[in-house]
């Protein structure tokens, strides 16, 4: 994408309020997924004979940049696709965009939004698949002998390895700001047309994360997999999609399928194979001034970080990506580490909810019901899990919340989207909860180690968080018993008062 084109998508949504004749001049494609398999079932219906192998080498064969490394690992290229020429100049140019990754400024191309809520950059994606479909995992190069900390593996090298290394290499030099990230958010979730950082950029943004796992994943997967093999369009529908995914792979679970098949150790010799690859294939000086010893521990560090960052901790959908409205006024900052976390239930929406949207329109509906009704600055929950894959931002990690009155500044206020009167939760979120979102708390010194669980009930006069999930927080490693301002050792009520009070159990 030219420099023209990508300032004229940053500048078009503030020029079309003032200058509507401008639209539709040139309209221009949404940047989701959706669009993305749309031209992939075009290039399948225009030759019905394609396989999976030969649409992905021809999509990677519009990159511009990594060539040498990419004809390295995989083989020269094959011819291009007749089909490429048979798309219209729009959506061949889209195609081609969306297969170049690049930071300009502020905001981030090549990536795409999905279903589930996330970004992807789908470069990433598509070569992790073809890897798969050609999988080596014992290359030797003779030009580095005794270089390679270890035989590479096309998949992993193609994916994440390099990318990780890189951005380990340049925070190390001082080259980025931070080691990982950041996430962003989109323009318009409906519309899509601009990703822009929530953060310092580095090599390794959110979106390269998810397209490099979801790219292990697959290409995993189709490496095991005997023919006849899927079509890629229907692969990718079904894996992003509301089914039940190949092999029950969902992107929604991306951090824990790929925790299934990567190893940490293998993972750090991968990062640096691949890095010591690319710097000899794009004769990049960017390791020049490392000994071995300084570069293997700051691999080893660094991929710890990336293993906790995107495997510990889980996804967390920030507040612009479900459309948040402003906190009303001047929020309270937390004194970190805190002490507690209280778990809640919302009560209303009663349903839990499975998809993004779902989700998203259930954080819309509380947060306006807190705000309006109740007359809060904002949503009152510090974060809240979905039965999606993912927990969503509410006031996050540095806002004092409205969740457990006498208690907000003390703890984390935690509510699980739905009714847990009579059932549990899905298991995934209460995962997501109890192991994933508590260690990476710690592990953040947001909480102390010796952090402290408890229900909404113990604090105030309510069913909150639903009897079934108050049991099982009971069974939680930190879950402790204390007086309450009720008077009880548990902060329970008596059922007459509860059945009475039970509209306000989420509060």
């Amino acid at each position: 994408m030219s420099s023209q084109a990508r300032t004229l998508r940053c500048l078009l949504p503030l020029l079309l309020p003032f200058y509507p004749f401008l639209w539709p001049v040139e309209a221009l494609a949404d940047y989701h997924l959706n669009n993305v398999l749309s031209i992939i079932e075009e290039l399948e219906g225009h030759d019905p004979g394609l396989t999976i192998l030969n649409v992905t080498a021809a999509l990677w064969g519009l990159r511009t940049s990594d060539q040498h490394y990419h004809h390295l690992l995989l083989g020269e290229a094959t011819e291009p696709l007749a089909a490429l020429q048979s798309l219209s100049e729009d959506r061949r140019s889209f195609i081609t965009s969306v297969m170049n990754h690049d930071i300009d400024a502020s905001a981030e191309s090549g990536v795409v939004l999905t279903p589930d809520g996330t970004t992807i950059a789908v470069g990433h994606l598509i070569a992790g698949i073809e890897a798969g479909l050609k999988r080596a995992v014992d290359l030797q190069y003779p030009d580095l002998v005794g270089d390679l900390p270890a035989p590479v593996d096309n998949l992993y090298a193609l994916t994440l390895a390099k990318d990780i290394g890189l951005a380990i290499v340049a925070y190390h030099l001082n080259m980025s700001q931070v080691l990982l990230g950041p996430d962003g958010c989109w323009d318009n979730v409906t519309s899509p047309q601009v990703f822009i950082g929530l953060g310092h950029w580095t090599p390794l943004t959110n979106a390269v994360v998810n397209g490099g796992m979801d790219g292990l994943i697959l290409g995993n997967l189709l490496s095991e997999l005997q023919a006849p093999l899927p079509k890629l369009s229907a692969l990718l529908r079904d894996y992003y999609g509301e089914g039940k995914g190949w092999m029950g792979l969902k992107a929604n679970r991306r951090r824990m399928n790929f925790e299934t098949i990567v190893d940490l150790g293998f993972l750090t010799s991968q990062v640096m194979s691949a890095v010591y690859l690319y710097n000899h294939t794009e004769n990049n000086a960017i390791l020049r001034n490392l000994n071995r010893n300084i570069q293997r521990n700051i691999f080893q560090q660094g991929v710890k970080q990336f293993h906790q960052s995107f495997i510990v901790c889980p996804a967390i959908i920030p507040r612009c990506m479900w459309a948040a409205k402003p906190y009303k006024g001047v929020p309270v900052n937390l004194v970190l580490p805190l002490r507690f976390v209280y778990i809640h239930h919302t009560y209303g929406p009663s349903q839990p909810c499975t998809t993004f949207h779902q989700c998203a329109a259930d954080m819309q509906s509380m947060q306006r019901f807190h705000q309006e009704d109740r007359e809060w600055d904002d949503i009152g929950y510090n974060f809240v899990a979905g039965s999606d894959g993912y927990i969503y931002e509410g006031r996050g990690w540095l806002w004092q919340g409205a969740h457990t009155k006498g208690q907000n500044s003390k703890g984390y206020g935690v509510s699980f989207i739905g009714d847990y009167t009579s059932e549990l939760p899905d298991q995934a979120a209460i995962k997501l909860v109890k192991e994933n979102f508590l260690r990476c708390a710690v592990m953040d010194k947001r909480i102390v180690s010796d952090y402290i669980i408890q229900g909404h009930r113990q604090y105030r006069p309510t069913t909150c968080p639903g009897e079934r999930l108050f049991n099982e927080i009971k069974t939680w490693a930190g879950f402790k018993v204390t007086m309450s301002p009720l008077g009880n050792s548990h902060g329970l009520f008596d059922e007459a008062l509860g059945s009475r009070l039970r509209l306000l159990s989420g509060f």
